[in-house]
């Protein structure tokens, strides 16, 4: 399978102040799906979290396909 590469715009959102992180990883991934999934585990690895859980709610707010390099 041809694997493209996206820009993935969105925040985390903390659930017990409310407060707002912005994030933009680019990401290579066979479709806009799989691209959001693999940011959305990423985050729960490498974002601050809490014995493995993320701390808060990913919102994506945008994907965007760019051309291959």
């Amino acid at each position: 399978m041809k694997q493209s590469f996206f820009k993935v715009k969105g925040i985390i959102k903390n659930d017990d102040d409310q407060s707002e992180d912005d994030f933009s990883i680019f990401i290579k991934a066979i479709d806009d799906r799989h691209a959001v999934q693999q940011v959305r585990e990423y985050l729960r690895i490498q974002a601050p979290n809490l014995n493995g859980k993320l701390i808060g709610r990913v919102i994506i707010h945008g994907i965007e396909k760019k051309k291959n390099p």
